[in-house]
């Protein structure tokens, strides 16, 4: 079982970014589309570029294209899925453990709230999958992974949302509110996990049924 980095569009902060991978490794890389240019801008050489590249520039994807060792997917402009997608079924086709998005959220609010939607593709597998940048964290719980210990980190804040019409057996401990075998549902309770905080480790988030966006962010 390996680790996959997919670096997708978005907001990438660069130094961030460099960072962030100067104490993660991964086993495969792959680029999508826009994100090239943020892998240029970092030097990475990915296994793996995809996309119908329409956001990224010709010269930056023909210097690319020299290098014998990368493995190339382009799709159509017009299809039933987006780059990010595909990015995240070759990781499971590559049988990964881990699947790390680095941008994936920014200015487009369509493209982020599907590329969230999106972990439910590893998540349904048993992978543990998380999108990232320099403001937030996002993961997703339920069907095979029901529990997770968080720690303090550079992101103060720990909001959980509903994904599913209804959540049981929510359970907060070592947060600033707590919650116990809590019944939360999207009619009644939806933003009612949102910025709570991290005052004892290791804060513990479990649950019994049902999914739920698990962000952790900062200013």
């Amino acid at each position: 079982m390996s680790e996959t980095l997919i670096i997708s569009g978005g907001s990438i902060d660069i130094d961030f970014a460099r960072n962030y991978l100067k104490n993660h490794s991964f086993d495969h890389i792959i680029a999508v589309d826009g994100g090239l240019e943020s892998a240029m801008k970092m030097n990475l050489v990915p296994g793996y570029i995809l996309g119908d590249f329409d956001t990224v520039s010709r010269e930056i994807l023909d210097s690319y294209r020299t290098n014998p060792n990368i493995v190339f997917r382009q799709f159509q402009p017009e299809k039933d899925f987006t780059d990010t997608q595909s990015a995240i079924r070759l990781a499971m086709e590559l049988e990964t453990l881990t699947i790390t998005v680095l941008g994936g959220i920014g200015t487009r609010m369509d493209h982020s709230l599907a590329n969230i939607q999106l972990l439910q593709m590893p998540l349904e597998q048993g992978i543990d999958a998380v999108i990232i940048n320099s403001h937030n964290r996002i993961r997703l719980l339920g069907v095979k992974r029901k529990e997770i210990e968080l720690k303090k980190s550079e992101y103060k804040y720990v909001s959980i949302l509903p994904l599913s019409e209804s959540v049981s057996g929510l359970t907060l401990t070592g947060m600033k509110y707590p919650l116990g075998n809590y019944e939360m549902n999207m009619e009644q309770a939806i933003s009612l996990g949102v910025s709570n905080e991290i005052i004892e480790e290791p804060a513990v988030v479990k649950l019994k049924s049902g999914k739920i966006v698990l962000i952790e962010s900062r200013d």
